[in-house]
């Protein structure tokens, strides 16, 4: 046996890592390996609460020791790549990304990352996999998580020294607490706040800490242990495999995974950690296990630049596979001669000299930080050449999807102009989320404006189906309801139907998609309305000003075959079959009005890009499109 380890932590870790790189990498059935983050959250919880209060309770607790481990355990390895990820910025980044990356170190090194990328964009949004210090922001939260809840432990071991359950019954109000503000945030719209930000997340550390309390019950039994560990497993492997990143996530969705790793803990509590042979099953996961940190601030700024150093953006099997091997090797190396030597005092043995180090490190990189936004200002030929494309990743949707009022509507509530009927026109209703939204524009500027009403109801993530409700998104569950109670005072001469159908019709979900879209049209239909559904909408491999701008600073040209994803065709063509024409419905495929033999067009006109992310169209985007839509719907200008 080996004395003061548990090795079923590294397992935990290993699983917890492995995960997200997985997802990071685009492993095939990973969907949500992200939450391996969350069972990250739940370790941490449970081993410094454990540390804390063991030590307040013997009366060895030392806020200075205490920061020093966390020094010694974090900073170094932290800190060395953010160092060396800044020396490829020059190579691979604009001179405006390359700002962007220098003011997120100055986020990473004030421990407020979160808080940056919180503010910049959503943690699964397209763009966030051009962010090479993203992966930070579950740091920052963690180091938040430490400067709080010593604090709080020594606090209440001072105010109430005798009792046993003034601590479990502070952080049995803490987790509930923090779990119901997460909840309500993703209730009310607001889950990029309750992904980034430190107080709806501290559930997630506080439940771990929780078994980590003196008096919770242990399992002593073999057969018991096994069977909570098989069923922590399952807990774990559920969303793993099942979920869906979006804005779904985190609230209820986190429980199964902080609930799976909290058992997990639980059930190895007690339990000896036998020697294993070097090349069991066992010691090669918990290998993973211990290099987990170092695995994982490597993997994302790796990926982002393995990205970077393709003209499509997009990293093929064999590259994913030699990628994932450099990850681990030079993860390993990160582990041997950074991470050990602090953490075992091999290096800076004395603790003034951990803080002196950690300051002036620190400090250094904050210098970098101002001397790299320096730098970038001032750019070169081929940032003024690229600054056009460039602009696209900043573009302004909102106006051209008439955002707040018809389009993720301010209150919920629709305006009322939106949903108007002229009494003296032919009235057309757009229905969908951003994928309907983005043909509003275009479709207003082919059609005759006195003879066409056009009509708008567009929810962000939501398909336009009366079953809407089983997204679990509360905001399409109203948008169901809104729209069942419309169709019963009101009949358009035309309803559209369109949707990101991609999403939608993820493995096992096309099915079941489908089933939804033919009750809804047969409810449509049946009270006497036309309508026609748009397939899905040409998409392209990553964010297409961001490929284009790639090309143009390695001097090639982005072809459609480099640039537009496969899949729109595969799914057009089973959409086409499972959703045939009748009396009353038409399929129209955008595919054919716009991608002849294939050949999506990658720009419009002078230059401009047919999307400014991976599917929505631009303005002059959304005309060329709707140019040829527009006929086929039977709605062209006379």
């Amino acid at each position: 046996m080996t004395p003061g380890y548990r090795e079923d932590i590294d397992w935990l870790r290993a699983i917890a890592v492995l995960s997200v790189v997985a997802f990071h990498f685009e492993m095939p059935g990973v969907h949500g390996g992200f939450v391996g983050v969350d069972i990250f959250f739940v370790i941490s919880g449970y081993l410094i609460t454990g540390i804390i209060q063991a030590e307040v309770k013997e009366g060895t607790f030392s806020f200075a020791r205490f920061y020093e481990r966390r020094m010694r355990r974090l900073l170094p390895a932290l800190y060395a790549m953010v160092a060396l990820t800044a020396i490829p910025s020059f190579h691979y980044l604009l001179a405006s990304e390359r700002a962007e990356l220098f003011r997120s170190v100055a986020a990473v090194v004030t421990f407020t990352s979160n808080i940056f990328f919180w503010l910049q964009s959503g943690y699964f949004d397209h763009a966030a996999v051009e962010k090479p210090l993203l992966h930070t922001w579950s740091l920052a939260v963690e180091e938040q998580f430490y400067l709080a809840l010593p604090v709080l432990v020594w606090a209440l071991a001072r105010a109430r020294p005798k009792s046993y359950l003034a601590l479990p019954l502070t952080l049995i109000a803490l987790t509930l607490v923090s779990f119901a503000f997460s909840v309500v945030l993703m209730r009310t719209g607001s889950s990029p706040v309750a992904f980034f930000m430190s107080p709806p997340r501290a559930w997630e550390f506080l439940v771990g800490g929780l078994i980590a309390l003196p008096g919770v019950p242990v399992l002593r039994e073999e057969r018991a242990q096994a069977a909570a560990r098989i069923i922590a497993l399952v807990l774990m492997a559920i969303p793993i495999f099942s979920l869906r990143p979006g804005p779904g996530f985190p609230g209820i969705n986190a429980l199964s995974p902080c609930l799976g790793a909290t058992l997990f803990l639980w059930s190895g509590i007690g339990v000896p950690t036998p020697k294993r042979k070097p090349y069991s099953f066992h010691h090669v996961v918990a290998f993973f296990g211990k290099i987990s940190y170092s695995l994982y601030l490597w993997h994302w700024p790796l990926f982002a630049f393995a990205r970077f150093s393709k003209a499509s953006l997009v990293l093929d099997p064999l590259d994913k596979f030699a990628l994932c091997t450099a990850t681990v090797v030079i993860s390993y190396l990160s582990w041997r001669f950074v991470e050990q030597p602090f953490r075992q005092r091999r290096l800076v043995p004395a603790q003034r000299g951990v803080f002196g180090l950690a300051a002036a490190t620190s400090l250094v990189l904050l210098l970098g930080s101002a001397g790299g936004l320096l730098v970038s200002r001032a750019s070169s030929e081929t940032d003024r050449a690229a600054a056009r494309l460039d602009a696209f990743n900043a573009y302004d949707y909102r106006p051209l999807y008439r955002s707040g009022s018809c389009f993720a509507p301010a209150g919920g509530v629709f305006d009322e102009a939106c949903l108007r009927v002229a009494a003296d026109k032919r009235n057309v209703l757009l229905w969908g989320d951003s994928l309907a939204a983005h043909y509003f524009h275009g479709l207003s500027e082919n059609v005759d404006p006195q003879a066409v009403n056009i009509l708008q109801a567009t929810q962000p993530a939501c398909m336009p189906t009366f079953n809407a409700s089983a997204q679990a998104i509360a905001a399409c569950h109203d948008l169901a309801l809104r729209m069942q109670a419309f169709f019963r005072d009101h009949k358009p001469d035309l309803v559209i139907l369109s949707a990101d159908w991609l999403e939608y019709a993820r493995p096992p979900r096309l099915a079941d998609m489908i089933t939804d879209l033919r009750a809804t049209i047969a409810v449509l239909n049946a009270a006497g309305l036309h309508v026609v559904l748009l397939g899905p909408a040409v998409q392209f491999k990553d964010r297409l000003p961001s490929m284009l701008l790639r090309a143009h600073l390695r001097g090639v040209q982005a072809t459609a075959k480099d640039v537009v994803l496969p899949d729109i065709f595969a799914l057009d063509a089973m959409m086409r079959l499972g959703l045939p024409a009748s009396e009353g419905f038409a399929y129209i495929s955008v595919e054919d009005a716009v991608c002849p033999d294939r050949q999506c067009p990658v720009t419009i006109g002078d230059g401009i890009p047919l999307s400014w992310d991976h599917a929505h169209l631009t303005a002059e985007g959304s005309v060329y499109v709707m140019e040829r839509l527009v006929p086929k719907l039977g709605l062209a200008k006379p």
